[in-house]
């Protein structure tokens, strides 16, 4: 079946999300966002895009820019293969990371552009990680506040608002209410129990592994047993399986088997 033509955008602009092969985890350590952004300014300086916003999210990544329909797939087939290729490198494996197609939707309007500005922002608060989106380390959002970020270009935002003053009031508002999903396909983790970031510190305990891409190398009647006592720690099926890079349905049916 052929794949459905990419909306163009009037405005250029569009809100583009990457997604991990089977909600593998893509960022471990510090070093792996701060490669990414990195990779990220360099193909933004190449390619002559605008970026107004970004969320780098344990398994999915969200950016907000500007291109060119021509540009757009071969900036994100420059970013996505030179940090593949260096995070492969780093964790000793091979293969995927990234789906091998990024998603898209246009942004048409100034409304629809201020809402997704709060949208990609508050990602972090809406999967627990944070209480408010200025605490998490890994998106542009302090940029407005007047963090020093020359990857972010904030005025588009600030000439939609009128001021500076009342994009941050527009901020404090939509945090405040119950923010309308605008974007259903899009997939958010429930409140876990335990963080992502914490189920990855028990994953490493368990196993003494260090890092989640060696989980690929366990035979199958470990890789089981790993399971079995992560569940029991508390890791959520949805948890286990990015980690283990497994299917849901493989930790499940373990899991029943030893019930």
């Amino acid at each position: 079946m052929p794949r459905k033509a990419r909306i163009t955008s009037s405005t250029g602009i569009y809100h583009v999300i990457l997604r991990a092969v089977n909600q593998h985890i893509i960022f471990e350590e510090d070093t792996d966002y701060q490669k990414f952004l990195f990779i990220l300014a360099d193909c933004q300086s190449k390619y002559n895009t605008d970026i107004y916003a970004y969320c780098l999210m344990d398994n999915h990544i969200h950016i907000l820019i500007r291109s060119r329909p021509e540009v757009l797939s071969k900036y994100f087939q420059s970013l996505g293969t030179r940090f593949v290729r260096w995070y492969n490198t780093k964790y000793l494996r091979s293969g995927h990371l990234f789906q091998d197609r990024f998603h898209s939707r246009p942004v048409e309007n100034q409304e629809y552009f201020l809402s997704t500005l709060v949208y990609i922002h508050n990602n972090p608060v809406k999967a627990a990680i944070c209480r408010v989106p200025s605490e998490y380390r890994w998106s542009s959002y302090n940029a407005y506040y007047g963090e020093k970020n020359s990857l972010v270009n904030v005025s588009l935002a600030y000439d939609i608002s009128g001021t500076k003053e009342d994009l941050l009031y527009y901020f404090a508002c939509e945090g405040e209410s119950t923010e309308k999903e605008l974007f259903s396909d899009i997939h958010y983790e429930g409140k876990h129990f335990l963080t992502d970031a914490k189920a990855l510190e028990v994953f490493k305990s368990v196993t003494n592994l260090p890092s989640s891409s060696e989980a690929g190398n366990l035979s199958k009647p470990k890789r089981n047993a790993y399971i079995l006592i992560l569940k029991k720690t508390g890791l959520t099926i949805k948890q286990i399986s990015r980690i283990m890079d497994v299917s849901n349905s493989t930790v499940k049916r373990v899991c029943a088997k030893n019930q």
